[in-house]
């Protein structure tokens, strides 16, 4: 069996002045390419927290929805404590689930999934996560090239995100580039300038 590797988050744990990681392993049975793909060829993944403090790996005995595209860092934030990321499919079960964001408490190792708003992000170009003036802030990129703003108000629930504004189409954006420390919002042009 061969690993996938996924780092899903880094951050601080304050209360054991430990940094730490937390990673998925999924693990897949090489096959031939010539051999049709099985649902037996998929294990259930693994899930593992790193400790800088005790320079070791450890697994974690919880199960927390897998997604995909979990590597792109558009969709991790870390705050206060917390790592999060996006999750659109539940490869576990290799089927769709709602898209929602995964939360994981450092201190604690448990996590917490707070959905996305169910009919907004069904015609999505890109989705991202970012952290914008000390919240977390969910940003669809449409098929028309809008972007749609909203901010967290409470973890774990629904109707907590916020519209804060809409970007408008613009012929020379190309996509979101980042989040600047004052709330600035950074797109790249098509001509890889920054505006």
């Amino acid at each position: 069996m061969q690993p996938l590797v996924y780092s899903n988050g880094f951050g601080y744990d304050h209360v054991r002045d430990d940094c730490k990681v937390i990673r998925r392993l999924s693990f897949f049975y090489i096959i031939d390419i010539d051999e049709q793909w099985e649902e037996d060829s998929y294990v259930d993944p693994r899930w593992e927290i790193y400790s800088l403090r005790s320079n070791s790996w450890r697994k974690l005995n919880i199960e927390i929805p897998c997604c995909n595209g979990e590597n792109s860092p558009n969709e991790k934030v870390y705050v206060d404590g917390m790592c999060h990321w996006l999750s659109l499919t539940d490869e576990s079960n290799c089927h769709s689930v709602e898209p929602h964001m995964v939360s994981f408490d450092l201190y604690n190792e448990v996590f917490l999934t707070t959905p996305l708003l169910s009919g907004v992000v069904e015609l999505y170009d890109s989705l991202h996560l970012k952290l914008l003036n000390g919240s977390i802030a969910f940003i669809i990129q449409d098929q028309e090239n809008t972007f749609h703003v909203r901010i967290l108000g409470e973890l774990g629930v629904n109707k907590s995100w916020t519209k804060i504004f809409i970007v408008d189409p613009s012929p020379c954006i190309e996509q979101l580039f980042g989040m600047g420390t004052k709330g600035g919002i950074f797109f790249k042009k098509h001509d890889h300038e920054l505006v």
